[in-house]
């Protein structure tokens, strides 16, 4: 147990060490299961998360659940069960800047006001929303050795994103060599900057992904905090069986009268992707089971 713990928090300060100035969040979630008959249980559950340091929120989303187990040993020590899935999410996408000449040196990404500071055209895309369709099926066992449980979950997903809209203004530094007026764009009164407003339309899409995860949890005796560890890892199914991104969590889960079921943990993500961001994240969870 002491090396157990010693070892999830040694990867806990060291993916916060190398996360250190990089990206922090929350992820939070409240759900209800419901047991519908013996081995059969349906849920609801709501997410919220936060990005950029607390200070954005990255989504929100509602789903809908149904685990069904398939066999579980007459000394209750290993199960295996299945599960189906559907979430609707809202998702945020923050503003961003594009430098659109040649010169390399100047990074995207960066506030307009240094664009505009050092004449530089660039373009400045404002935020929106798009509505993503999330379906997935997974198969989980269980294995219970003393006070040890080891898991590894397989589950495939596939995220449909609805077709979205977005402005995006084209600022252009008047420098004397392009008539900006005639390719539709009107000054910026008391400046040298030329500006042209246009819409841009995100076609839909569509993301398959394999995910395998492996988690270990231990039962402390006589104490209601119990710890785990977990590593996921995703393949993309698009373009091949490629490894896209990996988290590792650790924290403590614990109940009350056995229907108040509460987690607690920090992740760490090593890779952002269009559909999260990197960094590291506190996990925060409560789930009403009867």
């Amino acid at each position: 147990m002491k090396k157990l713990f010693l070892t999830a928090v040694s990867m806990l300060v060291l993916s916060a060490s190398i996360s250190a100035q990089s990206n922090w969040g929350l992820r939070s979630s409240i759900g209800v299961e419901k047991k519908i008959t013996k081995g059969l249980d349906a849920g609801v559950e709501a997410k919220y998360y936060q990005t950029d340091n607390f200070k954005n929120t990255d989504r929100w989303s509602i789903g809908l659940s149904l685990d069904k187990r398939l066999y579980r040993n007459e000394a209750k020590t290993f199960t295996v069960k299945a599960g189906l899935g559907y979430k609707f999410m809202n998702v945020y996408n923050d503003w961003s800047t594009k430098y659109k000449d040649d010169d390399e040196g100047v990074e995207n990404k960066l506030e307009p006001q240094y664009y505009l500071d050092n004449k530089y055209d660039f373009n400045l895309k404002d935020s929106y929303v798009d509505k993503r369709h999330r379906i997935s099926a997974s198969v989980q066992a269980a294995l219970e050795v003393g006070r040890f449980k080891i898991s590894l979950r397989e589950s495939y997903q596939f995220t449909h994103t609805d077709s979205a809209s977005y402005n995006v203004d084209k600022y252009r530094y008047d420098d004397g060599q392009t008539n900006w007026a005639g390719k539709g764009y009107r000054n910026i009164t008391g400046t040298d900057y030329y500006i042209r407003n246009d819409v841009t339309v995100k076609a839909a899409s569509d993301k398959r992904v394999l995910r395998s995860k492996v988690s270990l949890d231990y039962d402390i005796p006589h104490w209601k905090y119990d710890p785990f560890v977990s590593y996921e890892l995703f393949h993309g199914l698009d373009n091949g069986f490629t490894a896209q991104k990996s988290r590792l969590t650790a924290g403590v889960e614990f109940s009350f009268k056995k229907m108040h079921n509460f987690e607690v943990a920090y992740m760490w993500q090593n890779q952002h992707d269009d559909d999260e961001p990197a960094g590291s994240f506190i996990c925060l969870s409560y789930k009403f089971d009867f």
